[in-house]
C-alpha cells in the first residue's frame, strides 16, 4: 500500500468523523427516542474525535502527501486513536444493545466500528513499516 492511498483514506475518515458529528448534533441529539445513557455516551466523543483523531488524521495525510517524517508519526497516532475509539464504542454497544436497536442504527454502528478497528491497525502497520 502506498502513502498516497493511506493519505486519501485518512482524509476520508477525517471528513467522515466531521460529518458524523454534524449529523449527530442536528439529528440524533434531538431524537426523544434516544436513551439518556446513549446520548451521554455519545456526547463524550466529540472532544476526542474532533480534538485529536480528526486533526491527527489530517496532519498525517498532509505529512504523507508532502513526504515529511511527521506524516509517519501522525499516521501511527491517528491509527491508535481510531483503534481505541472503535474498541470503546464496540464495548459500549455490546453492553447496551447498540447492535440490536433499529436496522439503521445497527448498520451505522457496525460501519463506524469496522472502519475504526480495520483502518486503525492498518495505519499503524503501514507507518511502522515505513520506519
Amino acid at each position: 500500500m502506498n502513502s498516497i492511498l493511506i493519505a486519501i483514506l485518512e482524509i476520508l475518515i477525517a471528513v467522515g468523523l466531521i460529518g458524523f458529528w454534524i449529523y449527530f448534533f442536528l439529528v440524533e441529539n434531538k431524537n426523544p427516542e434516544k436513551s439518556k445513557v446513549y446520548l451521554g455516551f455519545e456526547r463524550s466523543f466529540p472532544v476526542p474525535d474532533l480534538g485529536w483523531a480528526t486533526p491527527s488524521l489530517i496532519i498525517a495525510a498532509i505529512g504523507l502527501l508532502s513526504e515529511q517524517p511527521f506524516g509517519i508519526f501522525f499516521t501511527i497516532t491517528s491509527g491508535s486513536a481510531l483503534l481505541f475509539l472503535g474498541l470503546l464504542d464496540i464495548s459500549f454497544n455490546i453492553q447496551n444493545g447498540g447492535y440490536t436497536t433499529n436496522i439503521g442504527d445497527t448498520i451505522m454502528n457496525l460501519f463506524i466500528n469496522l472502519v475504526c478497528i480495520i483502518f486503525g491497525p492498518l495505519f499503524m502497520i503501514f507507518a511502522w513499516g515505513q520506519l
